[in-house]
């Protein structure tokens, strides 16, 4: 009998939030090695300067060059400071200005404008408003532009004079991931991206015992995400998911024909380097550790008794 742990199976749903480019998974315990890669790509989304229409109160260009300094024109871009999207909104500040889903181009350059506007009524020049943006308004107010705020007026300044029309990019994912023993595979491929405020995915899955097929399915999902902290969505296996907090603290519920809760995921991420991934369907798993940069060291436990070890980069 084969008992295949295929752990992070609604994590999907978190994983368009990764940095742009190739991640690896691999956790093993006495019985299964688990693989998954991912490759986040982007795609172009729109032109700028058809986002920037919505720009008022404020110089196009230079919220045209500050995208470029703060995201390179990325809308799902994360900081290490978890500020997020074109312009790098810290939630709490988008909440301040009644912004939904900084994920979103418009909901993002809209805050962005109206908090602009904010620090020129308060600090009456464009240098310290610039300034205070990456610095922040009380430090400006208290202290002046100190070196750091400086620089960043300065990067500002230079990317607004060269800016031109360019495109905004948005998140799109391609992943294989697998459960290997003896005589048996389970093998996951899925796809992915980002539109506005939905996600599109699409997943393929077959397992094969002792050579024969004895599982093979296609499934799709759509998720709503209106809010920056919160979306729900359903699948064609008759899947509905709920998925809330922010990628460095989220978790997923799906519950299955609305009736049965299905699965349970956890991201838990502390700015110290300490992790924790909680998955729970017909079973209990849970991988905790510590991070080095961004490669992610952990100890995986079972409900079946298992304890493996768990690495990603």
């Amino acid at each position: 009998m084969f008992i295949s742990f295929n752990i992070f199976a609604t994590d999907i749903y978190n994983k368009i939030f990764y940095k742009p480019g190739l991640h690896m998974e691999l956790y093993t315990d006495s019985m299964f090695l688990n693989f998954e890669y991912v490759f986040l790509s982007k795609y172009s989304y729109m032109n700028s300067s058809d986002l920037l229409k919505y720009v008022w109160a404020q110089d196009r260009t230079l919220i045209g060059g500050q995208m470029y300094v703060e995201s390179n024109y990325y809308t799902h871009a994360i900081s290490s400071s978890n500020a997020i999207g074109l312009l790098q909104l810290k939630p709490i500040v988008a909440n301040d200005l009644g912004i939904d889903n900084l994920f979103d181009p418009i909901d993002n350059v809209t805050g962005a404008t109206i908090y602009h506007s904010y620090l020129n009524k308060i600090l009456q020049s464009e240098k310290s408003q610039i300034a205070a943006y990456y610095q922040g308004p009380n430090s400006v107010l208290k202290n002046g532009i100190n070196s750091d705020g400086l620089n960043y007026y300065n990067k500002v300044k230079k990317a607004q004079k060269n800016y031109k029309n360019t495109q905004i990019y948005s998140p799109m994912l391609f992943g294989i991931k697998g459960n290997v023993s003896q005589n048996y595979l389970n093998l996951n491929t899925f796809t992915g991206l980002a539109y506005k405020t939905f996600e599109f995915y699409s997943t393929q899955n077959i397992e094969l015992i002792k050579s024969n097929i004895t599982k093979f399915n296609f499934n799709f999902g759509l998720l709503y995400f209106p809010k920056s902290n919160f979306a729900l969505g359903t699948s064609t296996d008759n899947s509905f998911f709920l998925r809330t907090g922010y990628p460095w603290n989220q978790n997923i519920v799906s519950i299955n024909n609305l009736k049965t809760l299905d699965s349970f995921y956890l991201n838990l991420e502390n700015k110290n380097g300490l992790w924790l991934k909680l998955y729970i369907n017909e079973f209990f798993n849970i991988i905790t550790g510590f991070s080095v940069y961004d490669i992610k060291f952990g100890v995986l436990f079972n409900s079946n008794f298992r304890i493996g070890v768990y690495m990603s980069l």
